[in-house]
């Protein structure tokens, strides 16, 4: 299970062992690119395990989690039999616990002709040691449509929040995986083969943040009344994917190959009714970036997929990265 993939860590090696988000027991440095090689992997999900200290990150075509140190160690670490295109995955170290969204677009290696849109789970993993704890069903809530269970936000008290790319909902797990349907909309209805609801974030202040790939939207919805949405005004991104708050609660926005393939950095003083951009950074649309995740050194890491080449039939790519936006 721990075979270990060959990492070339390259650029510039930077001294960041303050960790002003999560204190780390014993200081950690980063490096500011990482390139991984390892033949069709086509990362996509990526999160920051800060009780481990590692990234952890899905494969769209072997469909598996992989984890990967400071140093640019990659080993697998989790995977299941129901696992066939793992997309978003949340590190709730809270709860010692690893959640990963899972779908199929008839691109993983598990696929099987016409079994796109047909599987919509959740797998939830022991975040130390890869165990498998529980895998939720949530098909159901689709019985005559596709589905694509694409991200994962935790809010406080531990409930878990999950965007659908392919039907207008967001899927509730609560505490005793008891999953329901937290919110269907028709703001959320995606184009015609096109992805709709994309990356979602739980803000501490008691709200989620969700962006719409199709018409390149953010949107903040009410935890307590979730039929209360808002579009947040100000944003100017196209093809958005994963997001992140960073150190300052700022919203990381990651705009995949779709559109430029680059990263928005939004600040917002009024509770997200606006935003502002106050930094980008070009990752490449070639390298099609999904998703961030916010490190122990107070940093935001972006993955890159090639997603692009993996939806157009090449399964031979190579070369990935993850790197430090500014």
């Amino acid at each position: 299970m721990k075979n270990t993939i060959l990492i070339t860590a390259f650029s510039i090696f930077f001294m960041a062992c303050d960790s002003e988000k999560k204190p780390a027991a014993t200081p950690v440095c980063f490096q500011s690119n990482y390139k991984i090689t390892d033949v069709g992997l086509y990362p996509e999900g990526i999160d920051y395990d800060s009780k481990n200290e590692r990234f952890l990150f899905s494969s769209l075509y072997k469909a598996a989690i992989y984890a990967m140190n400071s140093k640019g160690e990659v080993t697998n670490f989790a995977t299941s039999n129901k696992l066939v295109l793992p997309t978003g995955v949340y590190t709730d170290e809270v709860r010692n616990r690893l959640i990963v969204a899972n779908a199929d677009l008839g691109i993983s290696q598990k696929s099987t002709a016409g079994s796109a849109g047909s599987v919509a789970t959740v797998s939830i993993f022991n975040l130390t040691s890869g165990i498998l704890i529980k895998e939720i069903d949530l098909k159901n809530f689709t019985p005559n449509a596709g589905s694509c269970p694409n991200d994962v936000a935790v809010d406080s008290k531990g409930n878990i929040y999950i965007t659908d790319s392919f039907s207008p909902n967001i899927y509730k797990i609560d505490t005793d995986y008891t999953a329901s349907l937290f919110i269907t909309n028709n703001l959320f209805q995606p184009a015609p083969n096109q992805f709709g609801l994309n990356g979602i974030v739980f803000h501490p202040d008691g709200y989620l943040l969700a962006v719409k790939t199709d018409n390149s939207k953010l949107y903040k919805i009410t935890l307590a009344n979730p039929a209360v949405i808002t579009e947040v005004t100000g944003t100017d991104f196209s093809a958005p994917d994963g997001i992140e708050l960073d150190k300052k609660n700022n919203l990381v926005v990651v705009e995949n190959g779709l559109a430029l393939g680059k990263t928005y950095t939004f600040s917002s003083d009024n509770n997200w009714k606006s935003a502002l951009k106050i930094s980008e950074t070009n990752i490449g649309k070639e390298e099609f970036p999904t998703t961030a995740a916010l490190a122990s050194d107070g940093n935001v890491y972006v993955i890159s997929s090639k997603l692009g080449k993996l939806l157009a039939g090449d399964k031979s790519q190579s070369t990935y990265t993850i790197q430090k936006i500014k």
